[in-house]
């Protein structure tokens, strides 16, 4: 029922060559996809919250210009996130094809 410590184990039982983790079947792509995606994945949604938050921001300022410059200048850098973010996404599917895989799905 309860399973002996890795230091104890062979290593063949938990690394296999040629398997999913490893040997022949890993590639670069299949290192780098989850990595690629996450992050992309990640900068667009948090350029997303930011967006929302400037709004609400620029909303509440009730006019004070301090206020609306603050917002004003968040709900830019938001938007230089979300433009960096699908620029992103854009490189890596140029890069993949002229280099001949594909970042984004790694089982092909």
């Amino acid at each position: 029922m309860i399973r002996s410590v890795f230091a104890a184990e062979d290593l063949s039982t938990i690394y296999k060559p040629g398997g999913a983790l490893g040997g022949s079947s890993a590639t670069l792509g299949k290192f780098l996809a989850p990595l690629i995606q996450n992050t992309i994945v990640l900068t667009a949604l948090a350029s997303f919250i930011a967006i929302i938050l400037a709004g609400f921001n620029l909303i509440s300022s009730q006019g004070d210009k301090a206020k609306v410059q603050q917002a004003t200048n968040m709900l830019n850098y938001a938007l230089v996130g979300l433009v960096l973010a699908v620029a992103a996404f854009v490189i890596t599917q140029i890069v993949g094809r002229v280099g001949g895989f594909d970042f984004l799905n790694p089982g092909i």
